[in-house]
């Protein structure tokens, strides 16, 4: 199946998603997806393509492991749908769309972190956005170097110069875990942004429509689109 394609049900299977652990198995799957788009990149002709495309790949994968936590195995898609990439198609769409898909699920991540009643769940969360937020870095050096190899008149969408922040600031974020305890580096966040617990977020540090996690049974949150 074509990248542009996958990327598209990926983005909606996000969407839907509504309990913590199908939010965090969708977000997995993105990054298996964007491992999978690094490899076939990497076996391009062009030698800037190549290795970023490699660069892609190996975080991709790390975000994968990232995200590999029990409480994802699960929820997992049967088969995987990296698996049924065939091929990128044109490569500023594809490229493009994997963009907006990582900085869909690098913000949701950072509502599931806010909301996180476990010390596990919020690590996982934190690990998976900074390992999004590199391969959405990597996502725009690519759509740069596609655009140089490919020429500027039909580099991006719409025949436009290709934006590496079309889809907003890289997603990179401190929060204090649960408990009120800093991070392992030392540091530390506002106290209106930490997730719950004595030093927990207040209510307007938390994404509009957020709905904690439910104290019995599986836990739900409202996923932002777009």
């Amino acid at each position: 199946m074509e990248a542009l394609r996958l990327i598209r049900t990926a983005r909606h299977a996000l969407a839907e998603a509504r309990h913590v652990p199908d939010v965090l198995a969708e977000a997995r799957q993105a990054a298996l997806l964007a491992e999978a788009m690094g490899a076939r990149l990497a076996e391009s002709e062009d030698g800037e393509l190549t290795g970023l495309g490699r660069q892609l790949s190996e975080a991709g994968a790390h975000a994968a492991v990232c995200l590999d936590r029990s409480v994802v195995r699960a929820a997992l898609v049967s088969g995987g749908r990296a698996a049924r990439l065939t091929e990128l198609g044109e490569l500023a769409p594809a490229l493009g769309a994997l963009d907006g898909l990582l900085h869909e699920v690098g913000e949701t991540l950072v509502v599931l972190a806010c909301g996180a009643d476990t010390e596990s769940l919020y690590w996982t969360c934190i690990d998976g956005v900074d390992a999004m937020s590199e391969c959405k870095d990597l996502t725009g050096r690519l759509r740069e170097a596609a655009g140089r190899a490919d020429g500027p008149a039909c580099s991006a969408l719409g025949g436009a110069v290709p934006e590496r922040a079309a889809c907003g600031s890289p997603l990179l974020v401190r929060l204090d875990p649960p408990g009120g305890g800093g991070a392992p580096d030392g540091g530390g966040a506002p106290d209106d942004v930490g997730p719950p617990g004595e030093a927990g977020p207040t209510g307007s540090a938390r994404t509009a429509g957020y709905r904690a996690p439910g104290a019995a049974g599986v836990p739900e949150v409202s996923v932002p689109v777009g």
